[in-house]
């Protein structure tokens, strides 16, 4: 999966539940409150998103929104702050979620015509789903997003024009048609995916959803820049991707979105381009741009090399992303970090150094598996990285 700044207000599941005839709009306060927190999220303001929804507690403190809200705001800071790299704010998050989950279901009990609680607590199993599907763990994301979609499915028969509920039904159908081996085959048993359908679907919402049209957005870069897909669209994920650093110039997600667009569509060197003005950003200590980010873009510049077969200038930047590790041993290591010491040993490997390579493979191994490497490099260990795997994709798997 690629990492894109996605907001997941919804995610995937199967089942309908026949819905009540009466909707209960959302509170204008609450309603103006949760998109100012979540602009903040995109704009990966995470304070200011804080303090718009722990508002919202205050004044509604009873309604899920605000709750479901301040889980986002952790699940932020867990992904875009910290690249998933931080154990700590992964518990928080998650006991953020259950207690929003709970809250939700309390708020339904007394309001089943409340389209956007449906709508709030989709997305809150959905949060629970997208991190599980980012992690590999495909059984805890199948059956999280059983339960998402179902309350998102309710959330439109209560109310077909809430449009923001497009980018639940939209992963759902994209992603239970693209599930690997097993789980592929479970969700075929109960409610198989259309893959096309679920791309349609994210573009209505891209087009006249209110919360998640940016979200709906980004995830079709996501798609359109998957290595392999026949859903491809590498020349329309750039466009777009240009449009949204654009918009947001001083968003080093933002701008990575744009690097990873540039390298699906085979651009080496303007991808490269931009990670080096990346790079400076993180050196300079430009405004957003964290050095918790160097593991990010120094790979991504070495693999840049690595596309283009000059190995001994990949290794010396997954040597250097690798490297950050060694920064501060009191913080868990990045996730890029980690992965850029597998991409030495596939450097290693292609310079028929198979002894080093295997050694890098199992020192990447020793760390925890945070981020589902695992599969990647057991296949490593088992056989020499080949030229014919490249390019491959420049996030990791």
């Amino acid at each position: 999966m690629k990492k894109l700044l996605i907001v997941p207000f919804l995610f995937i599941s199967a089942g309908v539940i026949a819905a009540p005839k009466v909707s209960e709009p959302l509170a204008p306060e609450l309603r103006e409150l949760s998109k100012k927190g979540i602009d903040a999220i995109y704009a990966v303001d995470i304070e200011t998103a804080r303090m718009n929804f722990e508002e919202a507690v205050k004044k509604f403190p009873e309604h899920p929104f605000p709750y479901f809200g301040v889980a986002m705001a952790k699940w932020a800071a867990f992904e875009y702050l910290e690249d998933e790299s931080d154990p700590k704010l992964g518990r928080e998050y998650s006991e953020l979620t259950d207690n929003a989950i709970a809250v939700a279901h309390k708020w339904l009990k007394v309001h089943p015509g409340d389209a956007n609680a449906h709508l709030c607590l989709g997305g809150m199993y959905g949060l629970r789903a997208r991190l599980a599907v980012l992690q590999h763990r495909w059984f805890a994301a199948y059956f999280d997003g059983r339960k998402a979609l179902s309350h998102t499915r309710k959330s439109l028969a209560i109310d077909p024009q809430l449009y923001d509920a497009y980018l639940g039904l939209g992963m759902y159908e994209y992603y239970a048609g693209t599930l690997p081996g097993v789980i592929k085959l479970l969700a075929k048993l109960i409610m198989s995916g259309n893959a096309g359908k679920g791309i349609e679907y994210l573009n209505i919402c891209r087009e006249k959803g209110y919360f998640n049209a940016l979200g709906a957005k980004l995830l079709l870069i996501e798609i359109y820049t998957q290595t392999g897909s026949k859903f491809a669209n590498t020349e329309l994920a750039v466009k777009w991707s240009r449009e949204l650093f654009a918009a947001f110039p001083l968003q080093p997600q933002m701008q990575f979105v744009e690097i990873v667009a540039l390298f699906e569509d085979k651009k080496y060197e303007e991808s490269r381009e931009q990670s080096l003005d990346y790079l400076k950003a993180v050196h300079e200590g430009r405004s957003t741009y964290r050095r918790r980010y160097l593991p990010r873009v120094l790979t991504a510049i070495g693999t840049t090399y690595l596309v283009e077969k000059k190995y001994d200038l990949a290794g010396e930047y997954f040597a250097k992303a690798a490297a950050t590790i060694k920064d501060n041993p009191e913080i868990p290591p990045a996730r890029w970090a980690v992965w850029a010491i597998v991409r030495l040993g596939n450097v290693y490997d292609l310079k028929g150094e198979r002894a080093k390579a295997v050694e890098l493979y199992k020192e990447a191994k020793a760390y925890p598996d945070d981020w589902g490497f695992s599969e990647s490099i057991k296949n490593y260990l088992k056989r020499p990285f080949a030229e014919t795997e490249l390019p491959g994709t420049l996030p990791p798997p």
